[in-house]
């Protein structure tokens, strides 16, 4: 099927063959009309002896020619097309009757429809078309004499008849072998235009699917095309300008910078390379915290193998200095505030040991292996291990749980979800007070306090964070990774002048 436009371009093609043709017409019809009205024209011509309804037909053969060639131009309808091609049969006609009616064949006038066939092969394309001009060029030359009377004018020979006949047949087969040509070129065209439009299409679909943010802008640094990613990073719904910062960094020589956005965002920015004599250019964004969370979970994994081959070496120490400093603390002869330092070195091993361990847990976290879990089973466990630990009493946990709730969870990481956020929103709450809510596929663990500012909320959940001179910040993190491994999330939300921290399961 052919597009709109390139329909447009062949119709316009074959328009601008057609003036040719027009014009050829104009000039053959301007000659004739002379040679028949215009005695000094006739005197160039050796004979005068025409056919007596000649006059007739160079007058009509002029007025169609001057009306086709004003239709082709002023009109931009396609019927036009098919009328010019219709009006080569009568060329033939009108060529071959003036070639007769003048004595035209030993002047050369009847090689004249040689254009007209050529003309035939250029606009019909088909080759039974373009034989079907020679064809009856070729009838013409024997039946025009049983038409008219032309006995006042020179015979014309059979063999004349046949000469003329092979031109216009080879003049149609050499048209028939360019038109294949042409329609080869033209399929292969159609192929090639089909194969880069599907390619343009699909480019497209990735620049627009793609999460970083992909710019293309000219040389005087207007942009051509942002895809979604790019408006939604930037924060803008329609992207014409750069922000200033950004031009500066684009006329600059700098690989990459870092953009801060009014947002709120880190954006990292990096220029494609593109040749210098193309008159656009190529910007990439991408959201700065996936570098840091890259960085930070390489970190991670190397803070993971460097924990377990020394945290023994650590261990040993720290258990001797603890064991040091509880046995001096236990000295009657110890004055108490010798005693009260002996105990802040206690307390800061005990510290040091549990950041090992909490270290150690996240670097040989085990892959997940979900099972089918009854939540309340474990819940129940959870709270009850709350208060046999004395971080609360029976009735300062609150436990709502229907008791038909099941997930797909690996049942250690879950006990550590659950045991890590109980004794944080009990250790962390204005109360002690602890609400743990199951419904459908969510968690709730709900505590007392007022909320936190903006660096808490957007920090809490990453390593080594923490508001707590005894937290080692991994809790929450290692929380978060456990839901993720089990295909769950786990939010922090802030209602009511409750801490909620919500996990949702069964996720996909």
């Amino acid at each position: 099927m052919i597009r709109d436009d390139d329909q447009k371009k062949l119709l316009q093609l074959e328009k601008k063959n057609l003036r040719y043709l027009n014009l050829f017409r104009l000039f053959a019809s301007m000659f004739f009309f002379m040679l028949v009205h215009n005695e000094w024209v006739a005197k160039f011509y050796p004979s005068t002896d025409f056919h007596p309804a000649s006059h007739d037909w160079v007058d009509i053969y002029l007025i169609l020619s001057i009306a086709v060639i004003i239709i082709t131009y002023i009109s931009q309808r396609h019927s036009v097309i098919a009328v010019s091609k219709l009006t080569l049969f009568l060329d033939l006609f009108v060529l071959l009757y003036l070639a007769y009616a003048t004595n035209g064949f030993s002047q050369g006038i009847a090689i004249l429809p040689v254009l007209a066939i050529g003309s035939a092969a250029i606009l019909y394309r088909k080759p039974f078309y373009i034989l079907l001009a020679p064809t009856t060029a070729a009838l013409l030359l024997w039946y025009l004499p049983s038409l008219f009377d032309f006995s006042d004018q020179e015979s014309v020979s059979n063999s004349n008849k046949w000469l003329h006949a092979l031109g216009y047949y080879l003049i149609a087969l050499l048209g028939i072998r360019q038109s294949i040509s042409y329609t080869s070129t033209l399929q292969m065209y159609r192929s090639q235009r089909k194969t880069i439009s599907g390619l343009e299409n699909m480019n497209q679909v990735i620049i627009e699917k793609l999460t970083n943010g992909v710019i293309v802008y000219q040389n005087d640094h207007i942009i051509l095309h942002a895809n979604e990613s790019a408006k939604k990073l930037l924060g803008m719904d329609d992207i014409i300008f750069f922000p200033e910062e950004i031009e500066d960094y684009i006329k600059s020589n700098k690989d990459g910078v870092v953009y801060h956005t009014p947002n709120g965002l880190d954006l990292y920015l990096r220029k494609a390379s593109v040749a210098e004599e193309k008159n656009f250019g190529v910007l990439f964004i991408e959201d700065s915290s996936f570098l840091k969370k890259a960085a930070q979970q390489l970190n991670l994994a190397s803070l993971g193998k460097l924990s377990g081959s020394i945290a023994h070496e650590i261990r040993n120490p720290l258990a001797a200095i603890s064991t040091a400093a509880e046995l001096l603390v236990e000295s009657p002869d110890l004055k108490d505030q010798d005693k009260q330092i002996s105990e802040i070195i206690v307390n800061q091993t005990k510290r040091a040991n549990h950041i090992i361990e909490d270290i150690l847990e996240m670097s040989k976290r085990k892959t997940a292996k979900p099972e089918m879990l009854i939540i309340t089973d474990y819940l129940t466990q959870a709270k009850q291990q709350l208060v046999d630990q004395g971080l609360a009493d029976n009735q300062q946990i609150q436990l709502i749980a229907n008791d038909e709730i099941c997930i797909e969870f690996d049942p250690d990481h879950f006990k550590q979800v659950v045991w890590n956020l109980a004794s944080n929103a009990i250790k962390h709450g204005s109360d002690n007070e602890l609400q743990i809510i199951a419904r459908d596929q969510t968690i709730e663990f709900r505590n007392n306090g007022e909320a936190f500012d903006e660096k808490k909320v957007n920090n809490m959940f990453e390593p080594f964070f923490t508001t707590h001179n005894r937290g080692t910040g991994l809790g929450l993190h290692i929380c978060r990774q456990l839901c993720h491994d089990n295909h769950a999330t786990l939010d922090y939300l802030h209602v009511n002048e409750q801490h909620i921290f919500r996990i949702e399961f069964n996720l996909g």
